[in-house]
């Protein structure tokens, strides 16, 4: 269960790297990767539940910016 969660937070490490997110967003989204739910994600980062779905909405339209990018590259 450890291997598999420091597999996922590395995962996760890349693809905050990849998709040149915040140091906030990078937080966020290292919770929601380990499966934490948009409401424990805002308890443990002690911001709102509203905040969390912005960054959420951030983090996805950079991950679809970079997918664009790279099927231009292709």
């Amino acid at each position: 269960l450890e291997d598999q969660r420091q597999s996922i937070h590395s995962i996760a490490l890349a693809e905050v790297h990849k998709y040149g997110l915040t140091a906030r967003e990078a937080e966020v989204w290292l919770l929601r990767r380990v499966n934490y739910s948009y409401k424990e994600i805002a308890a443990e980062l002690f911001v709102t539940l509203n905040t969390v779905k912005k960054h959420m909405k951030n983090i996805r339209a950079k991950q679809q910016m970079a997918m664009m990018m790279e099927e231009m590259a292709a």
